[in-house]
């Protein structure tokens, strides 16, 4: 029977969770060790074409990189990426999770986003042991699931579409009876009920999904989201621990424990996993992205001096303080929250992490400061900083021939609208000129060079082809996708 992403092609984009450097960081906050990313071995298990483990692989030469999957066609489309950007540091293998043994060696990292949640149980297990087989001695191992009781309305919606779409083999057909039936139910349903109106926002964010995510997420034979306290079990029974969540906010209690879940942490009796799992109920959460290590789950309590080494980034726009609040510091935090402090100095720090914005300033100076160490960690799990275990290289400045990722330039050639960009994302480039100018960016063109080709292709006035490509070059230096 033929792999159902062998026939349709799936999405392969970078996470920016799954990153070394930001597990690493994790380690680190925890009080636990880590390999350095430049020197380590990484294995993503699962990979489809390979566009998260490349884009790691890009920057850390010294690096091996190793992704396996069961399907051909992502496997094949892997290797071609990485033949024509010239990476020798990453292969990638068709493998059987069930078969899989040690021959591959220890990894200081694992990657598996995706798959835990979406396989049968016997795979789940094979899954599991690999991972405790392979994962080296201070490894860390990332595994992602969508997790009850959350996903309960995802199953429900499931189980209507497989019936509906059972005797349908053509995919683009089986997608659109789905979507269909869909359609018609939240037509049906009354957002005046409390029930059905959580399955028409479930149904909604279902028809939200691209055509290739929807028959693969939402049409695949298996989907098995567990409860976390089973995947705890799961890795212990293999001789791994719990660490933390890749989710900063889910450590929030970890650092800061407050009074609104003293009730829950006495229910647990200062059992983490138990209380992690009380919080999944209470939150209603639908997805995991679990951190395993060995040696024991960690310190978790804040101490500044784990921030040697470490790097922050972070957007912060200053805003305008209350006249009346005397010495207060006012800045931006997303799009309606605001943080104020009436410290000059913690408001400085702020800024200067602002300011280089969205490259990476050094944390430092804040783990040999109790106060501003603190605050980083408050920043941290309130997903204002995103703090890495080594800074991501780029440029905000492109030079006289602009460079641009060379994943990103692969990507923008064959036509693909997601492009990976260096910030370890994915950047969403509809414009098609836009892509086809990043496709040009290999660092062999002019500034002038690249003007002339534009000018031919758009038939514009110079002087309009040369600011507009100034600007076009800056906005995507901002996005991470040029190199220096």
């Amino acid at each position: 029977m033929a792999n159902a992403y062998d026939i349709v092609r799936y999405p392969s984009r970078p996470f920016a969770q799954t990153h070394p450097a930001t597990l690493g960081a994790f380690a680190a906050l925890f009080g636990k060790p880590y390999g350095p990313v430049a020197h380590s071995r990484v294995l993503e298990i699962g990979c489809g074409e390979g566009v998260n483990l490349l884009n790691i692989a890009l920057h850390a030469p010294e690096a091996e990189f190793v992704g396996v999957d069961l399907a051909e066609a992502p496997i094949a489309l892997a290797r071609m990426a990485a033949e024509a950007i010239g990476l020798e540091n990453a292969r990638f293998e068709v493998q059987d999770i069930l078969t899989m043994d040690g021959s591959l060696g220890a990894f200081d990292y694992i990657i598996a986003h995706g798959v835990y949640a979406w396989v049968p149980a016997a795979v789940r297990e094979a899954l599991m042991r690999i991972v405790g087989e392979l994962l080296s001695a201070n490894g860390l191992a990332f595994i992602s699931y969508n997790v009850l009781p959350g996903s309960s309305l995802r199953v429900a919606l499931r189980d209507v579409l497989l019936d509906a779409t059972q005797d349908i083999v053509n995919p683009a057909e089986k997608i659109g009876m789905a979507r269909s039936v869909l359609e018609t139910h939240i037509k049906a349903w009354s957002e005046s009920d409390p029930v059905e109106n959580a399955m028409i926002v479930a149904a909604r964010k279902m028809l939200r999904r691209s055509a290739e995510a929807f028959f693969h997420d939402e049409l695949s034979p298996c989907f098995a989201p567990q409860r976390f306290i089973d995947v705890v079990a799961a890795a212990r029974a293999v001789g791994l621990d719990y660490l933390c969540d890749a989710h900063p906010q889910l450590s929030a209690e970890a650092f800061f424990p407050s009074e609104k879940y003293l009730a829950a942490r006495e229910r647990t009796g200062g059992d983490w996993v138990r209380f992690e799992q009380l919080s999944d109920i209470d939150a209603m959460r639908v997805f995991r992205s679990s951190i395993f290590c060995r040696g024991g789950p960690g310190d978790r309590r804040v101490d500044a001096a784990r921030l040697h080494g470490l790097w922050a980034s972070g957007e912060w726009p200053i805003v305008e303080s209350d006249p009346s609040a005397t010495g207060e510091f006012a800045f931006r935090l997303g799009e309606t929250n605001k943080l104020t402090t009436d410290n000059p100095k913690l408001a400085q720090y702020i800024r200067d992490i602002g300011a280089a914005y969205p490259l990476s300033v050094s944390l430092d100076a804040a783990a040999g400061d109790g106060e501003l160490g603190t605050l980083v960690f408050r920043l941290f799990v309130a997903k204002a900083v995103r703090v890495s275990a080594a800074p991501l290289s780029f440029t905000l400045t492109p030079g006289e021939r602009p460079l641009a990722s060379p994943l990103a330039r692969f990507q923008a050639e064959r036509g693909d609208e997601f492009l990976a960009s260096l910030l370890h994302s994915a950047v969403q480039i509809e414009n098609a000129g836009v892509r086809r100018f990043v496709a040009l960016l290999d660092g062999t063109l002019s500034r002038e060079d690249l003007a002339r080709k534009l000018i031919a292709s758009e038939a514009a006035a110079p002087e309009t082809v040369v600011n507009e490509m100034s600007a076009m070059l800056t906005e995507l230096a901002k996005l991470g996708l040029m190199v220096a």
